[in-house]
C-alpha cells in the first residue's frame, strides 16, 4: 500500500529536491495537488455530461482527452530541473480546457468561469511571482475575450446543453462545488502540518531551541572556565609573588654565603677553586635574573594605568635618554609617528626592548637603527630596523618564546624575556609583531595595532617642543629627528 502511495505521490522525485529548499518542496507538492484534483475534476465533468446530456458530441472526451494530458504530464517529469517545465504545461493544460468548452457552454457566462480564479491561484504558487504574473494576466485576457464575444457575436452559445436551462443550472452547480473542492484541497494542505513551509518552520523552530539550550550549556561552560582562569591567574600571581621574595631570598643568602667562604678562604685557595666560587656567584646572579624576568612577564599585561595621550616622538626621546647609548650609535626617528591614548609604561616597554635589543645584539662598529612608522588601511605599522648580524627565517619564532635565547648564555648574559613581553603586549591591544630578517642583512621587527588606539596624527609643529627636550638632556637633533649617543 506505501508502494502504490510513495508512486501516486511521485515521492522518489519530491526526494531528489534538497531538503533545505523548502519552496521548490512546497511548489511539487501543490503541482501533485493541482494535477489530482484537476484530473478528478475532469473525469467528475465528463461523466456529468455523459449522463445528463442528451447527444453530448465530443466536448466530453476532449476534456477527458485533457485530463489524460494532465496525468502523462505528471509522471512523464523525472528531473528536478524540469518541475517548472512541467508546472507551465499544467497551466497550459488548463488554458486550453476552459478555452475550448467555452464556444458550447455559454462562453463568459458558463459555469466553467469559476475555474478562472482557482487556476490563476495555483499559477501565482506554482511559477511565483513572475512567471505567475504572466499566467494570470493570460486568464484575465482570455476571460475578456470571452466577454467581449459572448456578448457582441454569436459565436458562444449554450448548444451543448441544448439550451435547456435546467441543464445549465445543474453544470453551473457542479463546477461551482468542482471549484470549491479544488480551493478546498489547496487550503486544507496549506493549513495542515504537511506544510512544507509550516515544517520548515517548525524545524527552525526546534533547531533554534536547540542551539539555544547547546548555547546555555556552552555558556554555562565558559562562565566556568573564566571562573577557572581568573583562579590560575590569581595563582599564577601568587607564585610570581612568591618567585619574587621567597625564592630570592635563599639565593641570596647562597651568593652571600659562597662570598663568605671566598673571602676567608682566600689564602688557601686554589686558582681553579676560586673560579669555581665565581662561577657560583654568576649562577646565582643568573637564577636572580631568571626570577626578575619571569616576574615581569607575568605582570607585563596586568599592570593597571590610565591610557593618556602619548607623543610617540617624544616617548622615543625618552627611552633613548635612559637608555644613553654610547657615541657608536645613532637612531633615526621618522616624523610621522602618531599620537596616541594608551598606557605610558606598556608602550615604553615595548620601544625599549626593542631599541635595546637593536644596541645589544649588535655586531657592527656603527650601529644604526632606524625608528618608523607606516600607516595602512586599519592600522599603523611601525619599524624598528638595525644593521645588526641578522636572524636566520628558522630561528624567527623561537625569538619571541619566552627563556629562548640565540646566544650561549655563559657569552652573553640575557634571559630571553624582552620579545616575548612585547608581543604579549602588541597582541593584548588587537595587533601582531613579524620579523623580517636575514643572516647578516640586519633585522627589521614590525608591529602594527589597530588605527582605533590612536588619537591624532603628529602634532602640527612638534619639532620645537621636541628640540627643547633634546637640548635639555644632551642630545642632538636633526630634521627626522636622531640620536647620536
Amino acid at each position: 500500500m506505501n508502494s502504490l502511495s510513495n508512486f501516486l505521490n511521485r515521492k522518489n522525485l519530491y526526494d531528489h529536491i534538497p531538503e533545505e529548499d523548502v519552496v521548490s518542496r512546497q511548489q511539487f507538492v501543490i503541482f501533485r495537488i493541482f494535477s489530482w484534483s484537476g484530473i478528478l475534476v475532469c473525469i467528475g465533468v465528463f461523466f456529468k455530461m455523459i449522463l445528463t446530456i442528451p447527444n453530448h458530441g465530443v466536448v466530453p472526451y476532449l476534456i477527458l482527452g485533457l485530463s489524460g494530458l494532465m496525468l502523462i504530464n505528471f509522471f512523464a517529469v523525472r528531473q528536478v530541473a524540469k518541475l517548472r517545465f512541467a508546472y507551465t504545461l499544467m497551466l497550459i493544460n488548463a488554458f486550453l480546457l476552459l478555452h475550448a468548452v467555452a464556444y458550447t457552454c455559454g462562453g463568459v457566462r458558463t459555469g466553467g468561469s469559476l475555474f478562472y480564479g482557482v487556476v490563476v491561484l495555483y499559477s501565482y504558487m506554482l511559477l511565483g511571482k513572475k512567471r505567475g504574473g504572466f499566467f494570470a494576466a493570460l486568464f484575465i485576457a482570455q476571460f475578456i475575450y470571452l466577454y467581449f464575444i459572448s456578448s457582441y457575436s454569436d459565436l458562444t452559445s449554450f448548444a451543448l446543453f441544448k439550451e435547456d436551462p435546467q441543464l445549465i443550472m445543474q453544470d453551473f452547480m457542479v463546477n461551482g462545488l468542482l471549484s470549491i473542492f479544488m480551493i478546498a484541497c489547496l487550503s486544507r494542505y496549506l493549513q495542515s502540518g504537511k506544510n512544507e513551509i509550516t515544517q520548515g518552520l517548525e524545524k527552525s523552530k526546534k533547531e533554534v531551541e536547540k542551539s539555544y539550550t547547546e548555547l546555555k550549556k556552552k555558556n554555562a561552560l565558559l562562565k566556568d572556565y573564566s571562573l577557572n582562569l581568573e583562579k590560575s591567574n590569581k595563582e599564577l600571581e601568587k607564585f610570581a609573588s612568591i618567585a619574587s621574595h621567597d625564592l630570592k631570598a635563599p639565593l641570596r643568602a647562597i651568593g652571600g654565603l659562597a662570598g663568605i667562604i671566598e673571602e676567608e678562604s682566600r689564602e688557601f685557595l686554589q686558582p681553579e677553586m676560586r673560579e669555581h666560587f665565581t662561577l657560583i656567584k654568576a649562577r646565582v646572579n643568573r637564577m636572580d635574573q631568571l626570577l626578575n624576568a619571569l616576574l615581569e612577564y607575568s605582570k607585563a599585561d596586568r599592570v593597571k594605568e590610565l591610557s593618556t595621550e602619548i607623543n610617540l616622538r617624544m616617548l622615543i626621546f625618552d627611552i633613548v635618554h635612559q637608555l644613553h647609548p654610547n657615541e657608536k650609535v645613532t637612531i633615526d626617528v621618522a616624523e610621522n609617528l602618531p599620537v596616541i591614548i594608551a598606557e605610558r609604561k606598556k608602550m615604553m616597554c615595548i620601544f625599549t626592548h626593542l631599541i635595546s635589543n637593536a644596541i645589544r645584539f649588535n655586531d657592527k662598529e656603527d650601529i644604526r637603527i632606524n625608528i618608523k612608522a607606516e600607516k595602512c588601511e586599519a592600522e599603523w605599522h611601525f619599524m624598528v630596523e638595525d644593521n645588526g648580524p641578522g636572524i636566520e627565517k628558522k630561528h624567527h619564532e623561537k625569538i619571541f618564546v619566552i627563556f629562548q635565547t640565540l646566544n650561549r648564555r655563559d657569552d652573553l648574559e640575557t634571559m630571553g624575556v624582552g620579545l616575548p613581553i612585547v608581543r604579549k603586549l602588541v597582541e593584548e591591544k588587537g595587533g601582531q609583531i613579524w620579523l623580517n630578517s636575514e643572516k647578516n642583512q640586519g633585522c627589521t621587527f614590525t608591529f602594527s595595532f589597530p588605527l582605533t588606539v590612536f588619537h591624532r596624527n603628529p602634532v602640527e609643529d612638534p619639532l620645537n617642543e621636541e628640540a627643547n627636550f633634546a637640548a635639555g638632556n644632551g642630545v642632538t637633533l636633526s630634521q627626522r629627528m636622531t640620536f647620536v649617543g
